[in-house]
């Protein structure tokens, strides 16, 4: 690809095999129905190779997805049958080769999805079912999501490249509405998010991550929403795996970050009630890794996370019923971070790995209480790393390692605390 100066590269690659959007917005109207079934046999595949002399900036986004739905109601109900099947690779990758420099911003966005929905509902009520499953296609390569910077004599300003790969994403939104839905999601797949970046000079702020996830539930209900759901997930892929790593020259503000995750639900609710069960089983090998080296260094920060099964339900409202059970085995859980260098300020690197993690809360100032029912069991190893090295002086070192089987937290307190 011919190079210019300066070159201002704004690019951006998409492969999605399928995709349903759905507005409506009838007054009192009787409840919308939607039946949605999308199945993706073969493989989807997006990458894209950036090669900059200089530029004033640099934008790349790279996606691949193999089933998307969206639904959204306004003033009016809404019940939904919906059902997603993967069993093809999908895959994205972005490369940026740059020999002088990128410009002031540089932004690498790269995500590789299986099956992805959101549904949505303004004064009203949702109900219905949502099933998503990604299988491994046989000889396939599951879900991958690269990106790198090649840079080894390029000097930038700021830089952020995130890279994602998940297999099942199901999210629902409620505003001055009620919910009562039913997740199911499966994996099978083997899941990947790595990269990097090499660098000389970073003058600005530098944030490079990787974030792997088997199954995803977001739920969000605000303006006196009433919320109901329950989720069952199972992982059961050979490997989770996200990873980066980092290596620069001279670097003013950076962090590399590693988070694998087999099963998550995140729930938050303003209103009245919050009722969620959830199911969660992984057998899948989770590993996450975060690695930076910078021979000159300003403030410097590394975090892997990796864990089995995590779920959170809040209430910003006076009554949160939560029914949790996870199970985690299989290939173990763990976590890898270290940070090496020179001379410096601050450097900082944590390394932390759980089997089962929960957290449920509701909110004191409206008089808030919590039934809670809960059951974690862990039979894999959990195993936590961390390492620090310089060879000259800094300001401020810290480190930080933990290792935890089960950790359930649960609380009445003021709102946002």
């Amino acid at each position: 690809m011919p190079s210019a100066t300066p070159l201002r590269a704004a690019l951006c690659a998409a492969a999605t095999s399928a995709l349903l959007s759905v507005l409506a917005a009838p007054a009192f109207a009787d409840p919308s129905e939607v039946t949605n079934t999308q199945v993706q046999l073969g493989d989807v595949f997006s990458q894209q190779t950036l090669d900059v002399v200089t530029a004033d900036s640099t934008t790349a986004v790279t996606t691949a997805t193999g089933n998307g739905s969206l639904g959204a109601v306004e003033n009016g109900s809404a019940h939904v049958v919906s059902s997603q099947t993967l069993s093809g690779s999908v895959t994205a990758q972005t490369r940026l080769n740059v020999s002088g420099s990128p410009g002031d911003a540089t932004v690498l966005s790269t995500a590789a999805t299986g099956n992805s929905g959101d549904a949505g509902v303004t004064n009203g009520a949702l109900t219905g079912t949502f099933t998503q499953s990604v299988t491994q296609a046989p000889a396939g390569t599951g879900l991958t999501a690269r990106a790198q910077i090649e840079g080894e004599f390029a000097q930038g300003g700021d830089v952020s490249e995130s890279t994602q790969a998940i297999a099942n994403s199901q999210g629902f939104g409620l505003t001055a509405s009620t919910s009562n839905v039913a997740i199911t999601q499966s994996n099978t797949a083997d899941l990947i998010a790595d990269g990097g970046a090499i660098m000389q000079y970073v003058s600005g702020t530098g944030v490079v991550s990787a974030a792997t996830v088997g199954n995803n539930v977001t739920a969000v209900g605000v303006d006196a929403s009433s919320m109901t759901y329950s989720a069952t997930q199972t992982n059961t892929g050979s490997l989770t795996q996200a990873s980066k790593f980092t290596a620069y020259g001279t670097s003013q503000e950076t962090v590399t970050s590693a988070t694998a995750s087999a099963n998550n639900v995140n729930s938050s609710n303003e209103g009245p009630l919050l009722d969620a069960t959830v199911s969660q089983t992984n057998a899948s090998y989770v590993r996450a890794q975060a690695e930076e080296t910078s021979f000159e260094f300003g403030s410097a920060s590394t975090t892997a996370y990796g864990v089995g099964n995590t779920s959170l339900a809040g209430n910003f409202g006076p009554e949160l019923h939560f029914d949790n059970n996870q199970i985690n085995s299989g290939g173990g859980i763990e976590s890898v971070a270290s940070f090496s260098g020179d001379t410096g300020y601050d450097a900082y690197s944590s390394s932390t790995a759980m089997g089962n993690a929960t957290t449920g809360y509701s909110c004191s100032q409206c008089t808030g209480t919590m039934s809670v029912t809960n059951h974690q069991t862990n039979s894999a190893d959990v195993g936590a790393s961390n390492t620090i090295a310089l060879t000259g002086g800094a300001r401020n070192v810290t480190g930080v390692s933990t290792a935890v089987g089960n950790n359930g937290s649960f609380y009445v307190s003021a709102p946002h605390n």
